[in-house]
């Protein structure tokens, strides 16, 4: 008993830190930083954030992901990301791997929707390194045949593994039911059935097609001067160039209200995810539907957690959530993109009460669409203006202002994050749940032991697909 009020009034701190007025931010998100943005000849965008500190960490970003690709190329932007580590015309794949590490350095990589990242991060007197390195991996690699075929059992393992990471599996399923026919569906590490049908010329032929100047921003923060990056880049980047041939032209992306099903045996449970098309990073209601995402917030996991945030801290959503112990697990999803979003919320049930997560969405977006109270309201912009403080770290900082720079074209600063969220009333939540919720249709997709779902739901053999 002891702890739990501990623990209860540690958490009530944290989210009451202060009674924020309308449009009143936190002082410590006011102070930013020194930015530098250049241009290159060759096209590369070289972004920089200074701060004092022994470290420097450089990523660069393309923008391509598995959005770039078609059905019989998915999974071509994952190889060629596995592909860069495995030795370059100047290095082989164990060379590289000792030069990182004999100058103290860390290298990461990940593929997404709309880009793919390299990051080292290094010592400040060793920035040039990581550059050199960086240079070398995506200018030089050979992609040798050898390599492919190894990496092939790789990437299928990996594929089958993260099958059993099911919140990843169920939002993964959702962009195939919501983004039907456009490439938008493809799964992000690609489609495992053409693991062993990608060739090497397929793998060349993306990283000719998007890994050229104006798809590239090289970003450098912490112990690292934009002069110093700009010389860098220009001289460890030189075989990037522009784009010669004109662009193709994107299919415009379609949110669809399927309803979609997928057997697993990995869980007797099913996942359900029902989600309604968002606004996209640069729509007016980005800002709005950051806070409407906390405001539902996410199911406490355990009775402790359910005891530590019961006195103050949990929101209407999570209230009602209490009286749903059949639904074991519910996260608030907002995951928008240059063009549309995917939003609403992800479940855990039994198979047999697939109802409730129905009746529980229906009935939070009624409440938000009546009324939406100062309270909660104020409760989520300081859960957001956590987030902002606690958003420190490099790897943090740079993925911001990368994300910036591809959907906004600009740093955009903490400053003005937190006025955008300080400035959002009562009403424009309402607004935005009439609009943007209310009378829509979502997609449904089910993931799990969905033999039970079928016998109480009448659903269209075309409605079951497979992973």
């Amino acid at each position: 008993m002891i702890i739990r009020k501990v623990l209860q009034k540690g958490f009530s701190t944290l989210y009451n830190l202060k009674q924020f007025r309308h449009q009143e931010i936190p002082q410590n998100v006011s102070v930013d930083r020194e930015f530098g943005d250049t241009i290159l000849p060759n096209g590369i965008r070289v972004c920089t954030e200074f701060w004092p500190s022994e470290l420097a960490h450089i990523t660069i970003y393309i923008k391509c992901g598995s959005r770039n690709e078609t059905e019989a190329t998915s999974g071509t932007a994952h190889f060629l990301e596995h592909l860069h580590f495995k030795g370059t015309g100047r290095r082989s794949r164990d060379r590289l791997e000792c030069d990182v590490e004999n100058f103290g350095g860390q290298l990461n990589a990940y593929t997404s929707r709309e880009n793919t990242s390299y990051t080292i991060n290094a010592q400040k007197n060793k920035a040039e390194n990581a550059v050199e390195i960086l240079g070398d991996m995506l200018t030089n690699s050979i992609y040798a045949k050898s390599d492919v075929e190894r990496e092939r059992h790789t990437i299928y393992r990996e594929l089958f593994e993260t099958r059993k990471m099911q919140f990843e599996t169920l939002i993964e399923i959702s962009h195939r039911s919501a983004y039907k026919n456009h490439q938008m569906s493809l799964p992000i590490l690609g489609k495992i059935q053409n693991m062993y049908s990608i060739t090497r010329d397929m793998i060349a032929e993306y990283h000719q097609n998007n890994y050229y100047g104006e798809n590239l921003i090289v970003c450098g923060v912490g112990n690292i001067q934009q002069e110093q990056l700009c010389e860098y880049v220009t001289k460890h980047f030189s075989k990037i160039h522009k784009k010669k041939q004109q662009l193709k032209k994107e299919i415009p992306v379609n949110f669809q209200s399927e309803v979609f099903l997928m057997q697993s045996e990995l869980t007797e449970d099913i996942n359900v995810g029902l989600f309604y098309q968002g606004p996209e990073w640069t729509d007016p209601h980005y800002y709005h539907f950051l806070i409407l995402q906390r405001l539902l917030g996410d199911k406490p996991s355990n009775f402790l957690e359910a005891a530590i945030f019961e006195q103050s801290t949990l929101n209407s959503f999570q209230k009602l959530l209490l009286d749903y112990p059949e639904i074991t697990t519910q996260k608030a999803v907002y995951t928008p993109y240059k063009d549309t979003a995917l939003f609403g919320n992800y479940f855990v049930v039994n198979p047999n009460q697939l109802d409730s997560c129905i009746e529980i969405s229906k009935k939070i977006f009624e409440e938000y669409g009546n009324k939406v109270s100062a309270e909660e309201l104020q409760r989520s912009k300081r859960r957001l203006f956590i987030e902002l403080c606690q958003h420190e770290t490099g790897n943090d900082i740079s993925q911001a202002i990368a994300n910036q720079i591809l959907y906004f074209d600009r740093r955009v600063y903490r400053q003005e994050i937190a006025q955008n969220l300080a400035n959002v009333t009562e009403v424009d939540i309402q607004n935005c749940v009439k609009n943007w919720i209310l009378g829509k249709q979502p997609s449904l997709t089910i993931w799990g032991n969905i033999d039970p779902v079928l016998k109480k739901y009448k659903f269209d053999a075309s409605q079951v697909g497979t992973h």
